[in-house]
């Protein structure tokens, strides 16, 4: 998938694509279809019981799609016939409707907006009461098309940055993994990927109630302030290994906002990210894996356990991964190889 092409869907799932930014997207989905599937577009359609295209440009559509397929054709005559490719591209879009007729009729999700980041990408998206959020690479939001006139609830899968309009009657609710966040108005950052260890919420200015689901503990959180929900996995007896014999068991934990620079407390760790800043301090090179995956888009393995236990402090914005691997080598010694799209540390 080419850059622009991420980009222009990242604005057609935020809402705020341009006409014409609208007209380029459709004519790049047209030429490669495979982009299409990749990108899970179906995932992001809010559905309707009303047709998108009438008669007339459904013909236009049918005609480019024609013109398209015999084009490609007269490059490489070793493709099917056009008669045949056409048929074939008709009845994969047949499917696609009755798919999309089930879903309407069948999905939960109905009436929901779902917009999702992948590795190396952010969205900002403005919702229909005023309030901004910033979402992270590798990251899901889903939230209503039109708020509820008395709760406005979304639910996150990654890592957010809020600006919550206030709205003092309308509480704002944040619907993560393993905790609950409410606010009436204020700007702070969320963070709940399922590959990590544990969940965060960082207040920036106003405050928010954190409600951990496990035992429904209320926390009110207050600025330059954070609460970790640490994932601990427990046996229930000595000598268990199995699955079964495991309970995850949630540790609490409060603490202060971590400033970038002693001399400016208003720029912090949690939220360099938005600034694209990658800062690390004091995390073990496993934890750093996890965010190169997502910041850069690549795949990455250790193999010796103990380099993964190796902790680094540093700080490296806008730099090849290359470049970036090389100070992380500098701090602690270790190689790397890397082919294609995938790296791995020995």
């Amino acid at each position: 998938m080419t850059k622009r092409l991420s980009e222009l869907l990242a604005l057609h799932w935020s809402g705020e694509i341009s006409a014409e930014e609208k007209a380029e997207l459709d004519e790049l989905l047209l030429q490669h279809p495979g982009d299409w599937l990749k990108a899970g577009q179906m995932e992001q359609l809010s559905f309707s019981k009303v047709s998108a295209y009438n008669e007339t440009d459904a013909d236009r559509l049918i005609d480019r799609v024609s013109s398209f397929i015999a084009a490609e054709s007269k490059e490489d005559r070793r493709r099917f016939p056009v008669r045949k490719m056409l048929l074939a591209l008709l009845l994969v879009m047949c499917c696609a409707g009755g798919l999309l007729s089930y879903l309407y009729w069948q999905s939960p999700l109905q009436g929901y907006k779902v917009v999702t980041t992948d590795a190396g990408m952010k969205t900002r998206i403005r919702l229909a009461d005023g309030s901004t959020i910033l979402l992270n690479a590798g990251s899901t939001l889903r939230y209503p098309e039109k708020m509820d006139k008395t709760v406005r609830e979304v639910y996150l899968s990654g890592e957010a940055y809020f600006d919550v309009k206030h709205a003092a009657n309308r509480p704002f609710i944040i619907h993560a993994e393993k905790m609950d966040v409410r606010v009436l108005g204020t700007s702070f950052n969320v963070r709940s990927y399922k590959e990590e260890d544990f969940e965060e919420t960082a207040v920036i200015s106003g405050a928010v109630e954190v409600v951990v689901k496990e035992g429904q503990q209320v926390l009110k959180v207050t600025p330059n302030e954070k609460v970790l929900l640490r994932k601990s996995t427990i046996s229930k007896n000595e000598d268990a290994v199995a699955t079964a014999n495991r309970k995850e068991n949630i540790v609490i934990e409060r603490q202060p906002l971590s400033p970038i620079s002693a001399t400016d407390s208003s720029r912090v760790l949690e939220t360099a990210w938005v600034n694209n800043q990658l800062i690390f301090q004091n995390e073990t090179l496993s934890a750093i894996v996890q965010r190169l995956e997502r910041w850069y888009g690549v795949k990455i393995f250790i193999e010796d356990p103990q380099l993964a236990a190796l902790r680094f402090s540093g700080r490296a914005d806008n730099v090849p991964i290359e470049k970036l691997l090389n100070i992380l080598q500098e701090i602690q010694p270790f190689k790397y190889s890397i082919q294609d799209d995938i790296i791995t540390i020995n």
